[in-house]
């Protein structure tokens, strides 16, 4: 079986210095989920082709709010593209690699 290994920095999260303590605890574990979530988003497109944050859930059980948070990041790196379609309303996106 072959396995995709993935390197993905995450940029560091914070949280304003006038947020609540909560805010900050969670900045501090947003790194973890982050880093997660890039990679399943990532090896599903990588495995399934182009697809919508929604078509993306389907597949990883991810939120489309969550999706659409990493998707953006993904394309900073390099790893993901939108491809200019649209799915039910939904930008498609494509693994670059």
């Amino acid at each position: 079986m072959n396995q995709l290994v993935m390197t993905y920095t995450y940029p560091a999260q914070t949280a304003r210095r006038t947020d609540p303590e909560t805010s900050h605890k969670a900045a501090a574990r947003a790194s973890k989920f982050a880093t997660s979530h890039a990679g399943r988003i990532l090896l599903a497109l990588q495995l399934h082709g182009p697809r919508s944050a929604h078509g993306l859930g389907l597949i990883t059980g991810l939120s489309v709010v969550q999706i659409d948070r990493r998707l953006p990041e993904l394309k900073r790196i390099g790893e993901a593209e939108p491809t200019g379609a649209v799915e039910a309303g939904f930008r498609v996106w494509g693994a670059v690699r």
